[in-house]
C-alpha cells in the first residue's frame, strides 16, 4: 500500500471484509428421502413404506407404541402359570414394567412441583391476567379435584 491517499478510501476499509466469505458460495444440499427420528432414520433402504412409517409415528410415538406393548407382554406374563417360577425371560418384563412405571411417577410428580410453584408465581403476581389465569386454572383443578375417581 502506498502512503498516498486513495481515491475510494471505503473501499480500502471494506475491502478485507468483502474478501472474507461468509456464506458459502454455492448453495446446494442433498435430499435426504427418508425421515429420521433421533439417531434413527428411516429410508427406503430399510422400509418398504417409510411415509406410513412417518405418518403412523406423528400419531403414536414409539414409545407410546411401545408401553403399549409391554402393557399387553405384562399382562400375558401375570397369566402363565409358572410367570412365578423364576423364567428371566418373564423377571426382565416385570422389572422393566416397574421401572418404566416409577419413570412415569417420578415425572409425574416433578410436574406437579412445577405446577405448585407456576400456580404460586400467578398468585403472587400483581398483574390483573395472571390473577384471571390463576382463578380459572383454580377452578378448573377444583373440578377435576371434586370429581369421583375414575375406575379402572
Amino acid at each position: 500500500m502506498s502512503d498516498s491517499p486513495s481515491s475510494d478510501p471505503w473501499g480500502d476499509m471494506m475491502r478485507p471484509w468483502t474478501d472474507l466469505a461468509l456464506a458459502p458460495q454455492k448453495l446446494w444440499q442433498s435430499i435426504n428421502q427418508g425421515w429420521s427420528f433421533g439417531n434413527i432414520i428411516v429410508n427406503e433402504q430399510n422400509s418398504s413404506a417409510p411415509q406410513t412409517e412417518q405418518a403412523i409415528l406423528a400419531r403414536e410415538s414409539y414409545g407410546r407404541q411401545i408401553g403399549k406393548l409391554l402393557d399387553a407382554v405384562n399382562e400375558l406374563v401375570a397369566l402363565q402359570p409358572d410367570a412365578g417360577a423364576g423364567k428371566a425371560a418373564f423377571t426382565e418384563v416385570k422389572d422393566l414394567k416397574a421401572r418404566i412405571d416409577r419413570v412415569k411417577t417420578d415425572v409425574a410428580l416433578q410436574r406437579i412441583r412445577q405446577l405448585r410453584s407456576d400456580l404460586d408465581r400467578l398468585r403472587r403476581s400483581d398483574e390483573a391476567k395472571d390473577q384471571e389465569a390463576y382463578a380459572a386454572a383454580m377452578k378448573a383443578l377444583r373440578t377435576v379435584l371434586d370429581a369421583p375417581p375414575a375406575r379402572r
